[in-house]
């Protein structure tokens, strides 16, 4: 009889806690009511924030759409915290030819072996983009695999570990500028240029080009207190075209900090001009987000 009793018992029980199909159990009075839904405001400042680079990458893609009608195109950039190796990389186009933006590591290289003897030939260089001062520091680094060493050892103390640089020993018809060099490695580059010994000189160059470079960020900024030092390129985007790739490598310092920058563009109409137009909407959008941008220090 006990037996039957307990059984009993623990049934009851069982139905008390687990319920059955008919009706729910009631909450016991301790349990705390249910709260009202928070105001959408409120609800909002409680979402956790979007991460920087989705952030960017999204707006990056909507200016890239907005563009496909009167700038269609290949577009990409590349920005890099100065002092990191953290690239940020969007759009659709990831390489190309460096062009006259190699005139950066070269000129470096060519002051370091060289002195003051070639100061005149690095303001022509990065300055106005001549390419016969450019032509003049990569001969007095011994020209071939000597002067390949020297950019490459700049290069690779920048940062950039995988850029392999052309010249006269592969016979293209245009040497160093032919030397494919990736926006994420170039941006990385140029995030440990102002880091690196004795660049003060070609940074202080790329802060004053002439008005054949002033496009993309070369300009943007300077209301928010920020200054921009930049070395643009351009030329053939293939050999089997005569369309401009266009691109341009720089540098924003701002009370926060610095980040570095390469973007590039290949316009559908081949156009030097259209290209420049494309890393003007770039320089645009780069400046709307100057404040959003992540940023270093040597």
């Amino acid at each position: 009889m006990k037996l039957i009793v307990s059984l009993t018992a623990v049934a009851v029980v069982c139905s008390v806690v687990v319920g059955t199909s008919s009706a729910a159990a009631a909450s016991p009075p301790w349990w705390p009511p249910q709260l009202p839904p928070l105001p959408a405001q409120i609800a909002r400042l409680l979402e956790p924030p979007v991460p920087v680079e989705k952030k960017l990458t999204k707006s990056f893609a909507a200016l890239q759409k907005s563009m496909r009608k009167t700038l269609p195109g290949s577009l990409g950039l590349a920005i890099t915290p100065v002092g990191t190796d953290q690239s940020i990389t969007m759009g659709n186009l990831t390489s190309g030819r460096a062009w006259s933006t190699l005139k950066v590591p070269v000129s470096l290289a060519a002051q370091r072996k060289n002195g003051a003897a070639v100061a005149v030939k690095e303001d022509k260089a990065i300055t106005f983009s001549d390419n016969d001062a450019a032509g003049d520091l990569w001969g007095s680094l011994g020209g071939g695999r000597s002067s390949v060493d020297a950019v490459t050892e700049v290069l690779r103390e920048g940062h950039d570990l995988r850029t392999a640089v052309t010249s006269e020993a592969d016979n293209p018809p245009s040497y160093p500028g032919y030397t494919p060099w990736a926006l994420a490695d170039q941006a990385r580059f140029a995030a440990h240029l102002p880091c690196l010994a004795e660049s003060e000189h070609v940074v202080r160059l790329m802060s004053s080009v002439a008005a054949n470079q002033q496009w993309g960020i070369a300009k943007i900024g300077r209301k928010q207190g920020a200054v921009t030092a930049v070395k643009g390129g351009w030329g053939p985007a293939t050999s089997a075209s005569a369309g401009y790739l266009v691109r341009q490598l720089g540098i924003i310092s701002t009370t926060r900090g610095q980040v570095a920058v390469s973007m590039a563009a290949v316009p559908r109409s081949g156009s030097f001009s259209s290209g420049i137009a494309m890393l003007d909407r770039v320089g645009d959008w780069i400046d709307r987000n100057l404040a959003t941008l992540p940023t270093g220090r040597c």
